[in-house]
Order: structure tokens, then sequence, then C-alpha cells
């Protein structure tokens, strides 16, 4: 999803996302050297001055400071944190795949002959395959710089472009964190919609609210009793993990409502005498009882809201045709601007498997 020296140096296909990303910076070099080798000796000593670029290009030091800027800006957007925890299971694709499909074997006879010889009658049939897949659909922001006042893209140059940037690459995560949550409308591949990790249709629902099929729970104002039960064993949370074979969820994510009642002093007496009482907060006395390794707070979920999965490949991965990239747009006079487009090309895709478990759960007021 980023370029660093970590991703690169372990993933062949990035690199590859990498080379191609940088040929596009050097094509602009040498559009830009030919657009100035042709109009030099007409231009204006203003316009020498808003075109001289180091070498007739942009150069390395340039690009590593935008590069830079794109990794730190990477955990600032609210959600991110999400979609950076899920990074350790992405599926890295060529940019030509719009949509990622795989199959789900199908049912097959389910007779199991017992004898002594071995011999018929039992059955030769073959399982019947279906299809599912997620579309990779492409994000792409725009900002650009004024001629004049880039002056050739010196030092206040850089740093003119590097404040739009800033402002341009939130709203670009902004966007994306949306496409991981909620997915986009308006994508679909081959009748498979885009979709995110609270609406997804393999996603394991828990309805919260008080509708047909709801617990009628509020995971914000819910006493330790009522916790302990929805995300105990026979709680709606429990059983929703043992109906899909779920041992114990990665992560769970909470809202910071429901952390915020979960963080409420507790305390449990167990006897008499100076060490009859047990302090510590709601969590502590209710999570050993929970199937879950870690419990995390987001500002990306609010009120009565919670998201669980198991971080393994098979049962969520973040789909990358091309991670987070900055590339110059062609400018075909002196007087054009500096513009610069960030673009991504990156889905969802949630699996159930052959017997239609998810490790993925979302809880919500769903009526």
């Amino acid at each position: 999803m980023y370029f660093s020296a970590e991703t690169l140096a372990t993933n062949s296909r990035l690199r590859s996302h990498w080379n191609e990303l940088w040929a596009n910076r050097n094509m602009w070099d040498a559009q830009h050297r030919a657009m100035m080798a042709v109009n030099r000796n007409l231009m204006t000593p203003e316009m020498l001055a808003a075109n001289a670029l180091a070498g007739d290009g942009l150069g390395r030091e340039f690009w590593a400071e935008i590069d830079r800027q794109v990794i730190q800006l990477r955990d600032q957007e609210i959600g991110m944190e999400i979609v950076n925890d899920l990074m350790g299971v992405q599926t890295v694709l060529p940019i030509g795949k719009t949509a990622k499909l795989y199959n789900v074997v199908g049912d097959i006879a389910d007779d199991v002959q017992v004898s002594l010889d071995g011999q018929p009658p039992f059955s030769f049939d073959h399982t019947e395959y279906g299809s599912d897949g997620d579309p990779i659909p492409v994000y792409t922001a725009g900002y650009g710089v004024n001629w004049r006042l880039a002056a050739g893209l010196n030092t206040v140059g850089i740093d003119l472009v590097l404040d739009s940037q800033l402002a341009k690459m939130r709203k670009f995560h902004k966007r994306r964190v949306k496409g991981y949550l909620d997915g986009n409308p308006t994508i679909q591949v081959q009748n498979y919609p885009a979709q995110g990790m609270r609406n997804h249709r393999n996603t394991a629902k828990i309805n919260l609210g008080s509708g047909a099929g709801g617990v009628s729970i509020d995971l914000t104002t819910a006493t330790p009793a009522e916790l302990l039960e929805f995300f105990g064993p026979t709680g709606a949370f429990g059983i929703t993990a043992r109906a899909n074979k779920v041992t114990a969820y990665d992560v769970l994510w909470l809202s910071a409502e429901i952390m915020a009642n979960l963080s409420k002093p507790y305390t449990i007496e167990v006897g008499s005498g100076a060490n009859a009482v047990i302090s510590g907060n709601v969590l502590d006395a209710i999570r050993k009882f929970m199937p879950v390794k870690d419990i995390r707070q987001t500002y990306a979920l609010t009120g009565n809201e919670f998201l669980a999965y198991e971080r393994r490949q098979d049962v969520i991965t973040p789909l990358v045709g091309m991670a987070v990239g900055v590339v110059p747009l062609p400018r075909p006079m002196p007087q054009s601007n500096y513009n610069f487009q960030i673009m991504s090309a990156e889905g969802l895709q949630i699996k159930r498997d052959d017997d239609g478990l998810s490790g993925v759960v979302y809880g919500a007021d769903l009526d």
C-alpha cells in the first residue's frame, strides 16, 4: 500500500509498482527537457527562473521529500489504524486486474461406503464451483502549484508543493478509509460490488438494535453483567464466533463510547480481609471471557458499533493494484502550472469459506 524500504525489500510485485512510478517521473523529466530545449531561446528571464530545475528535472531530493511526506501522513487519518493493521495480509496484484475473483467449492455427495471388498456402490460425482470476487478501484486526486509562485521549485517552491500535498493527502486518505469501511457503491465489476468491512456480504453481522433479529443492547451504557453476557461464550458475540468456528478474533475494534463504558472502574469482592477486593475496570473483569486476542479503540467507529476480524489472508485481505504514489503531470508550455497526481488502486476482499463461515464480524444498530 505504501512504498518504503521494508515493503520494497519484501515484495517483488510492489517493486514492480515502484519501477512504474519512477518511469512516470522520468518521463516527466524527459518531456520537461524537451519543452525547455525547444523554447529556451524564446523565454523571458521570469519564465527561465520559473522553469529552472536542477539538471532539467525535478530530481531525487525533490521526490525524496514527496515520498517521505506520504509515509509520514499514513498514520494521521482517523481509521487508518485499521487499514494499516491489515497490511500484513495484503495481496499485491498487477495494475491490470480490476477485480480479484476466487472459486467457492460447492457440495458433493456424502455417500462413503464401508465394506470388506471395497467395491461399489458409491457415487463418482464431482463438485461444482461457484465464484465470488471484489473490485479494485482506482483512487485519484490532484494538486498544483502556480508556475510563477513555484520559482523553479526551489526551496520556497518545494514548501508550497509539500503544503499543498499535505492538505490534499488528508482528503485522499479519508476517502480511502471510507472505501475500506463502507466500500464504493458506484463501483461494480462483473456483478461484484465494491464493499467494505461494515457492509460486505461476507461479513457476519450482529444487530444490536431492538428490531427483528436484534439483541437489544447498547454497549455504550450496558452494565458489567450485560457486557459479560454479550461478549461471553453464551452471548451474541461468543455465539457468532463459535458459529463461524473462530477460536479468537485477532483484533476487536471498539468505538470510543463503548471503550469508555468498558473503562469504568469495577471492583470484585472475592472473600474477606485485606485482599477481599480486586479493583480494575470492566474490561479487566470480562476480557478473559471474550474470544479476542487484542482490543483497541478507534474513532472511525462511533456509538454502539464494533468490528472484529481474524487477521488472515484467507479471511480478509486488502487488494493492492497500485501503492499510493505521486507523479507529475506534463507541462506543455513554460507558463503551465506544476500539477501533481496522487493515485492508488486498492480494494478489499472478505471471504467466506466452503462452509459459509466468516472470520469478520460487525456489530451496530442495524434496524
